[in-house]
């Protein structure tokens, strides 16, 4: 089913009421709305675009040289990403229906961050935030074997939405999912059977795991990365 089209008066009442690093410029942000693999507006201009994500998903892809589809960067609800004109071969699109965005101009960003310390430091916070979850992913695709890469991306996505404990809803497809952790599709789903199979995980519907043995799942992950994601 399709999900309600609100209008944007609605999702700006939402953007108000989440926390995040430019609230003071929440009343100037334009509001995207994004079908799923619709692209990210690319604004002109070599200062470029911030986005904040509102609401849906979005995931930043190449593609490699064997013609295969790579997601780079995976953002959820609470995520600033960057749009600019070195990304030009590169995808960023909307994974969710409807994904809803707030943008906001690079070259007023920086122009506020020369003027203000104080903006300076939230707009660095904002950067910092998009090299962690590259330092994140690299820690979910050194898994040896795709149940670890599963085992981690599971609980990376829990750490993501808030460490709220109990049912994960899935941002993406398996076929999503098996380009982020660079394996096919076919071994994504062999590895949620192996840890539904071993009581670690249970599987409601499609898009949502509940992890059943925590203990077991963050052992899968630590046996080889202690201490990481799992902590």
């Amino acid at each position: 089913m399709k999900p309600i089209s609100h209008p944007a008066d609605y999702y700006r009442r939402m953007l108000a009421t989440q926390p995040h690093a430019l609230k003071r410029l929440d009343g100037s942000a334009a509001i995207v709305k994004l079908n799923r693999d619709q692209q990210v507006p690319e604004e002109d201009g070599t200062a470029g675009h911030w986005y904040y994500v509102i609401a849906g998903s979005v995931r930043w892809s190449t593609v490699r040289t064997d013609g295969r589809r790579q997601i780079l960067d995976l953002m959820l609800v609470g995520d600033f990403f960057f749009v600019g004109s070195s990304q030009r071969e590169e995808a960023i699109e909307a994974i969710s229906e409807e994904t809803v965005l707030a943008g906001y101009s690079g070259a007023r960003l920086e122009n506020l961050g020369e003027r203000d310390r104080q903006f300076a430091r939230e707009l660095k916070e904002i950067t910092f935030q998009s090299i962690e979850r590259t330092r994140q992913q690299l820690v979910v695709l050194g898994g040896v074997t795709t149940a670890d890469k599963v085992s981690a991306f599971l609980l990376l996505l829990e750490k993501r939405y808030g460490g709220q404990r109990g049912d994960i809803r899935l941002p993406l497809t398996r076929y999503d999912l098996a380009e982020y952790l660079a394996v096919s599709v076919e071994t994504v789903c062999r590895a949620f059977s192996d840890l539904q199979q071993r009581g670690i995980i249970t599987l409601i519907g499609i898009r949502t795991v509940r992890i059943v043995d925590r203990d077991a799942l963050e052992r899968q992950l630590g046996r080889k990365y202690p201490n990481t994601i799992a902590a």
